[in-house]
């Protein structure tokens, strides 16, 4: 940590610059997007402290139903022991370490697949083989437990001993995201892409509304008028606009039903939100994307798009053929963007790369590239 620590310092120069009011600004360094030890930083400093949101309550409906996920190489189980109860754990056993959990699916217990000690689905430890002579307390024991909060159909964890208040983390949210009712929609499908770029260049390209018109010109980008968008911006890192746009299809056709809470806005309503750190939500009058940025490398980033629906939906006679297609667009669109991300990913460990100005399109982006350096420099 101590030399992620002294590239902050030797950094601040260079933060002064994006730090400047926005037309007179820079981009930040980039020494931010290709240090591994600064993405060792901000494991500790941004993902291991803030809210994040890990899959949604539909994907564990019934009891014992669990599934594994990883934060940043940080392996957890995330389970519904109890009708009314969600939980989420680290699946690591209490012995040697090993994850307990594997994939998904439902279970009433889980068994370390090295010393067989065993696990209820809840986390707690039922029983430990050949320890009875053991001095060492093991009633009451269960895995490492993380705070969990629901928003909206959401299941968000902490890893924080002592985390921020998460009725304080959304509530500036709360309100403005009223066409977000999420917990009203179905999943369809969820996209998984890897792209080979710092996971910052990915939440930045989903508020960048300056590239829009260029390299998605031939799917959406020709149909959003990106000087009219004007984003609302929260001090926590998140904000939020609603502007104009053609449903989300290569024709440019509304193929879905309406979501119910739009029957009555205009049919090109289309709206956008980004929950800082890495939670992207975006809306058309059809349906709605929750973009999730997952750090995997320095230079590797996972991106897990969840596709959700009204329930009227999926009763369509052409339901499978149109999801195709959806999902054939949105895939098409994490193309075009991983063209160039994945650019700007080996521009950036380069001594000669110099962050470019900030257009006035980019405002979004100068407010969460500071928000950034709060994060990073909070403990200073």
């Amino acid at each position: 940590m101590q030399v992620a620590e002294q590239q902050l310092l030797d950094l601040r120069p260079k933060f002064k610059e994006t730090r400047k009011k926005l037309l007179s600004a820079r981009h930040l360094p980039g020494e931010v997007y290709s240090s591994p030890e600064i993405y060792d930083m901000e494991k500790q400093q941004i993902f291991m402290t803030y809210w994040l949101s890990v899959g949604r309550v539909e994907e564990i409906p019934n009891v014992g139903d669990y599934y594994t996920f990883q934060v940043m190489k940080e392996s957890i189980v995330v389970s519904r022991p109890a009708p009314d109860q969600i939980v989420a754990y680290m699946n690591q056993c209490l012995h040697r370490g090993v994850e307990v959990a594997v994939g998904s699916g439902n279970a009433k217990e889980f068994s370390c697949p090295y010393h067989a000690w065993l696990y209820d689905v809840g986390g707690k430890l039922v029983v430990a083989p050949g320890m009875k002579a053991s001095e060492v307390d093991l009633k009451n024991c269960s895995l490492r437990q993380l705070h969990v909060k629901i928003w909206r159909g959401w299941i968000f964890v902490n890893f924080s001993d002592e985390p921020m208040s998460f009725e304080d983390y959304i509530a500036p949210f709360e309100e403005p995201l009223w066409w977000f009712q999420t917990d009203q929609c179905k999943l369809a499908q969820k996209v998984e892409i890897d792209v080979k770029c710092n996971w910052k260049f990915l939440v930045e390209n989903l508020i960048d509304i300056y590239h829009v018109g260029v390299i998605h010109k031939g799917t959406f980008g020709g149909f959003v008028k990106g000087e009219q968008v004007r984003f609302n911006l929260l001090e926590n890192g998140g904000w939020h606009t609603q502007y104009e746009a053609r449903p989300h299809s290569k024709s440019g056709d509304q193929v879905f039903p309406t979501l119910p809470w739009a029957q009555d806005k205009p049919s090109g309503i289309a709206c956008k939100a980004g929950i800082y750190p890495n939670l992207n939500l975006s809306m058309r009058a059809d349906s709605v994307r929750m973009w999730h940025i997952w750090p995997i490398s320095p230079t590797e980033t996972r991106v897990i798009c969840y596709l959700l629906f009204p329930q009227a939906a999926f009763s369509i006679s052409n339901y499978d053929e149109e999801m195709d297609k959806y999902v054939g667009f949105v895939r098409q669109i994490i193309a075009e963007d991983a063209v160039m991300v994945e650019g700007m990913q080996n521009t950036a460990g380069s001594k000669f790369f110099k962050p470019g100005p900030m257009s006035p399109l980019e405002e979004a982006l100068y407010h969460m590239e500071n928000h950034y350096i709060d994060a990073m420099t909070s403990q200073d």
